[in-house]
């Protein structure tokens, strides 16, 4: 499972398009139409995955066009094994041509080092259309974990920084484990798109959870698309030999298609296919604005003895014998507040969703080692597809998270207006 969670660290490397860096920063080849990247940052836990997936990605180089660029940057966790940036090839003897192989280890998951390999990615292998991004690793949305507060460089916990905000990129160089690794919280993300200053045609997330309101509005002006799942992934991710082809389509629509299709296409060892979609965030805007609207009532509904029983939720948080259910799905909360009693205002809401999800694939069952399927059944009335986060009194009383406390620290919190309603 590739869970998504993020650490704020800030570190510069020295980069330039060459193994010498005594050579200027000329690009390293002609522009093409798209320049994609993928970027690779994994724990111990994804070591296989990570090379399975650059050898896919090798293999579906091929089937692309020659006025393409698709560069890797590759983080391993290992201190043995340090970080390079190479471009794909189809050179069958050496598919992988370096533009940097960095003397040094570093956290890949700090903004400023994102924002540095982004640059000289775009830089070393410009592109005369537009550009993609693939995150591939671990991820789980906006949530807090406050235990993945890593350690500093002298060994000490660094809890100046507070909780952790889980969004992208573990990072447990030298073999670190899951808990003690570097993770880039939401708006240190926003932070280093803002730096590297690319306009991304998409963000395509290979990582669990992805698909989220939050996250969606916090990346708003930097990409034009993201995709991903709302859910909880399988560790293969995705069959890049495949979808490799998809990210260089030109047509916006068909591009989209083939991504989520190939995706969902793919039945995992639990037998089920993974919901996937697109939001296009220049509608994200008036999606919150038309969650204001309807907020008073879905506040109401929150206070409810029953309220969430059989909603759709994509991950619970299990930790000393407590269970909490967060992302739940956005829709199904709307339509379980609204749909008997406002309909006029749920169908002004669902236009708004609409416009903003402009693809998605359902499934009724997907690979969860946090969902318990007997809690909720998926049908079309129910599902939306894209998650977010709901305050609820049951999270005052937690003891591992603040779940309640920690959304004020997302965009989306103040673009709906969760005060305004008592949260």
């Amino acid at each position: 499972m590739k869970k998504l969670f993020f650490f704020i660290l800030t570190l510069t490397t020295l980069l330039a398009c060459s193994k010498d860096d005594d050579t200027d920063n000329a690009p390293l080849v002609t522009p093409g139409k798209r320049t994609v990247i993928v970027y690779m940052v994994g724990p111990e836990n994804l070591r296989n995955m990570m090379q399975y997936d650059i050898n896919e990605i090798i293999e579906g180089r091929k089937l692309t066009a020659d006025d393409n660029n698709l560069i890797v940057f590759v983080d391993k966790p290992s201190n043995g094994e340090k970080p390079y940036l190479a471009r794909v090839t189809k050179d069958k003897e050496h598919p992988l041509e370096v533009i940097t192989e960095y003397d040094h280890n570093f956290y890949s998951s700090g903004a400023e080092a994102m924002a540095d390999v982004l640059r000289q990615a775009v830089s070393c292998c410009p592109a005369t259309r537009d550009y993609g991004l693939v995150l591939w690793g671990h991820g789980n949305g906006w949530v807090i974990e406050n235990d993945s507060v890593a350690a500093d460089d002298s060994g000490h916990r660094a809890n100046t920084l507070g909780s952790a905000r889980r969004a992208y990129g573990l990072d447990s160089s030298g073999g670190e484990a899951e808990t003690k690794g570097r993770w880039l919280n939401l708006p240190s993300m926003r932070k280093a798109l803002e730096m590297a200053g690319v306009d991304w045609k998409y963000i395509f997330a290979d990582c669990c959870n992805m698909l989220n309101a939050e996250v969606a509005y916090e990346l708003r002006r930097h990409t034009e698309y993201l995709i991903g799942a709302p859910s909880e992934i399988s560790g293969v991710g995705a069959s890049y030999d495949v979808i490799v082809p998809d990210l260089f389509i030109e047509d916006d629509t068909e591009m989209i298609h083939a991504i989520c299709d190939d995706y969902y296409s793919q039945i995992d060892f639990v037998g089920g296919h993974l919901p996937i979609g697109v939001l296009k965030t220049d509608a994200m805007d008036a999606l919150a604005e038309a969650t204001r609207d309807v907020l008073p009532y879905v506040a109401d509904y929150l206070r409810r003895p029953d309220a969430m029983r059989g909603i759709i939720y994509y991950y619970a948080f299990n930790k000393n014998k407590e269970e909490e259910k967060v992302l739940y799905d956005m829709r199904d909360v709307v339509r379980a507040a609204l749909a008997d009693q406002q309909p006029d205002q749920y169908a002004q809401w669902q236009e708004a969703l609409r416009n903003a999800l402009v693809y998605n694939k359902m499934s009724t069952y997907w690979h969860a080692k946090c969902v318990d399927f007997m809690d909720f059944i998926v049908t079309e009335e129910k599902f939306g597809g894209v998650s977010m986060f709901f305050p609820l009194e049951k999270y005052e009383a937690t003891t591992s998270h603040h779940y309640n406390e920690d959304i004020r620290k997302t965009a989306w919190y103040y673009a709906v207006g969760w005060s305004e309603v008592g949260w």
